[in-house]
């Protein structure tokens, strides 16, 4: 077997999470440098239609069943971002914190993660409903990460 280190662990020359017992050797990172790469372009586009000449600020609410990891995203955000007009740009994270419906007790409302779970392993386990326990529960909330706005210098000429 071999690892696959994503391009942020080759970059920053850290070791990636090894979760052999648990999926695979992939590193979970890619999933961060990926949404970071959806993020700049995204932002890219936004600035392009604007006129603007550089991106200085992106807000994002980042959803608890996404699963990425706001540190990752901001590491592979500097680094998607590179040599682009977004380079530099803060990237601002809101949580949002994830929503559950229970089939047991009916229960809607924010999920309850068990702390003792790392991030990188949490979406393995089954979510549990915080008013009954019971894991018969659908995700109703908290899985996506929205750009909410893009903060941007703009061209004073227009062509």
């Amino acid at each position: 077997m071999f690892h696959i280190k994503c391009l942020s662990c080759l970059l920053s020359e850290r070791k990636c999470l090894n979760l052999t017992e648990y999926t695979s050797t992939r590193c979970l990172h890619l999933h961060e440098f990926s949404a970071a790469c959806s993020i700049v372009d995204t932002a890219l586009e936004a600035a392009r239609s604007n006129n603007a000449t550089k991106v200085t600020v992106v807000n994002i609410e980042l959803g608890e069943f996404t699963f990425l990891i706001p540190e990752q995203l901001a590491f592979n955000f500097e680094i998607a971002s590179k040599s682009t007009i977004v380079e530099g740009a803060e990237l601002r994270i809101k949580n949002v914190k994830g929503k559950l419906l229970c089939s047991d007790c009916g229960f809607q409302g924010e999920s309850k993660v068990d702390p003792d779970i790392p991030p990188q392993l949490a979406v393995f386990a089954p979510m549990k409903c915080s008013k009954c326990g019971g894991s018969s529960t659908t995700i109703t909330g908290g899985k996506d990460f929205i750009i909410t706005n893009i903060e941007a210098e703009i061209s004073e000429s227009s062509s």
